[in-house]
């Protein structure tokens, strides 16, 4: 009985060894038919990283936010020949829109549409295209904000929401000027004839201060967006606008320096503006050379009437301030330390007239003619130095306290308050400025003494 129990017991491990070999067997099939399978669908991503000369391709991946006004984390992919190095980088808070095609990734309840370097735009396409990593750049503008561009190559239509990138763009590469500012196109300017007629047949925008058209900016569908550092949407424009919003910055004289270098980096345009970017430092220097060295009890006191009126002002961090500054001046607010960081930055503060008087300073600037003889002719303002002495000066239309011709601006206020020190060949100085700046020659003497009625 016992050799009979053996013997069936031999005869079933026979059996089911037997039948254990042919399900391993029929599982490594399967196994091998979908290896194979899986070779087949990598392989082309395979060959294209062979093919790719050890270039690194970008993809940045943004969460879709699905119409709702929130900043969307993008993602850097590198890739590399060796497929073990992949990384994923988080490079800023902004989206960017150096794009050509968008394909939706689904995970749960979230789209992750993945956007592609190259020169075009995001579409609605589900197809998708990539491109060397060469084809954008990754920049940190005037505001500290990291934001991805396209390469100045891939960069043929640009549009701002101020009139100084508006100039710089128009100086530096002027068949990339998608549109001009309603503020740039409304200032009379002194440009080429030819340069006008083509500003003029250029669409107009709104500027960041007084409104944009959200449906004109993507109709225009500019490949990168300028606007300032105060501009205080940046974020919000970066996701409405659907292209990668660069911040320059005029809040101080100084920063126009920066503001030209970081504009030929994105126009292509580096050897001219450099150009333009030493002129305007070698022109503080000119200046702050015999300024700097003023005693502080020899500094003039200035009061600034902005653009509304002869109460109204500007803050101590603004560029009409920093001008009145390096030209050896003493601001109303500059010693007043109780404006908030708002205030500071305001070009439009409202004073009263018992403020002025208690300032009492020696020199007033007007914006306008009209201003100026407002002051003059007002009994409330007869007590302060610089009425009864006569230096109450309206600044000239040509050389401004602002925009780029502030350069010119700071050369003519230095004047104004240290007659004694500073002189110039302020013609001179002028009309070789506008050649520069303006590539305009025909500037007249009567122009330089103009000014605003």
């Amino acid at each position: 009985m016992n050799k009979q129990f053996k013997i069936i017991f031999i005869t079933m491990m026979l059996v089911a060894a037997v039948f254990l070999s042919g399900c391993t067997d029929s599982d490594s099939a399967k196994e091998s038919e979908s290896s194979d399978k899986i070779t087949e669908k990598v392989d082309p991503v395979a060959e294209k990283e062979n093919n790719s000369d050890d270039k690194s391709m970008s993809v940045a991946e943004d969460i879709g936010t699905n119409g709702a006004n929130e900043s969307a984390p993008v993602y850097s992919l590198n890739v590399t020949n060796t497929t073990s190095n992949i990384t994923f980088n988080t490079t800023s808070n902004t989206t960017s829109n150096t794009t050509s095609n968008t394909t939706s990734y689904s995970d749960s309840n979230v789209s992750l549409p993945t956007r592609h370097s190259g020169s075009g735009h995001s579409s609605s396409s589900s197809s998708s295209q990539t491109s060397d990593s060469d084809d954008t750049i990754e920049l940190t503008d005037i505001a500290q904000r990291t934001v991805a561009i396209p390469t100045s190559e891939n960069i043929k239509k640009i549009s701002c929401l101020h009139p100084i990138p508006t100039y710089m763009t128009w100086r530096l590469a002027s068949e990339k000027l998608n549109s001009i500012d309603m503020v740039f196109n409304a200032n009379p300017r002194l440009v080429p004839e030819d340069a006008n007629a083509t500003l003029s047949g250029l669409p107009v925008t709104g500027v960041y201060f007084k409104g944009m058209n959200q449906e004109q900016m993507l109709a225009l569908d500019p490949d990168v967006i300028v606007s300032m550092t105060k501009d205080p949407n940046l974020d919000q424009e970066q996701i409405d606008y659907a292209a990668p919003v660069v911040a320059i910055s005029k809040d101080n004289l100084t920063d126009y320096e920066q503001s030209f270098r970081l504009m030929g980096k994105i126009l292509g345009n580096e050897e001219e503006s450099n150009e333009l970017a030493d002129y305007w430092n070698n022109s503080v220097k000119k200046v702050t050379d015999i300024t700097s060295t003023i005693p502080e009890d020899q500094r003039v006191k200035v009061y600034y009437a902005s653009h509304d009126g002869p109460l109204s002002t500007v803050g101590s961090l603004t560029v009409m301030s920093s001008i009145i500054d390096l030209a050896g001046g003493v601001d109303l607010y500059d010693t007043n330390t109780t404006l908030t960081s708002t205030q500071k930055v305001d070009e439009h503060l409202v004073v009263n007239i018992e403020q002025v008087l208690l300032w009492n300073p020696d020199v007033i600037i007007t914006k306008t003619e009209t201003e100026k003889n407002t002051i003059l002719n007002d009994t409330q303002w007869q007590s302060i130095n610089a009425v009864k002495n006569g230096h109450v000066y309206a600044a000239p239309r040509w050389e401004s306290l602002d925009g780029i011709q502030s350069i010119m601006g700071l050369m003519w206020t230095a004047e104004k308050l240290h007659p004694d020190k500073v002189a110039f060949d302020f013609n001179n100085e002028t009309r070789e400025f506008y050649s520069e700046f303006y590539l305009y020659d025909n500037i007249t003497d009567e122009q330089i003494a103009e000014t605003v009625t």
